[in-house]
């Protein structure tokens, strides 16, 4: 079986990219939309079990080298911990995290660190040698 890694890098990194550079570009437009996920329990539900499958098809992939494929599988397994979180954590616990990091910072950091990410994993993939 031909391994996926480069595959998987260049989409995820092709994806943080885009997804990053529009949570800071139009994080003001953001904060309110999160703001109100914490009342939304099914649609909680239902994105945290679409993370899930997604978290573990890259969990499976599990290289953990070069770099770039450790990266992948980190992605994954944090995908993996969020969707359970969000699965089995109280409301009081969501609503706290969302008053507490639900702030303009945050999603430029986020963002940022998002595109950096990205940047990197598709750079990686769209010059793997194998």
């Amino acid at each position: 079986m031909e391994d996926a890694t480069p595959f998987l890098a260049k989409v995820i990194g092709l994806a943080l990219m885009a997804i990053g550079a529009v949570i800071v570009v139009r994080r003001r437009k953001l904060v309110p939309v999160f703001a109100t996920y914490i009342e939304q329990r099914l649609l909680r539900f239902i994105i945290s079990m679409i993370e899930l499958v997604g978290g573990l098809g890259l969990v499976v992939n599990n290289a953990w080298s070069p770099f770039a494929a450790a990266l992948v599988t980190l992605i994954g397994w944090l995908a993996v911990a969020e969707a359970l979180f969000f699965m089995a954590a109280p409301d009081a616990l969501i609503a706290w995290l969302m008053r507490n990091f639900n702030t303009e910072g945050w999603y430029v950091a986020g963002g940022t660190v998002a595109f950096v990410v990205g940047f990197y994993l598709a750079g990686s993939g769209l010059t793997w040698s194998t």
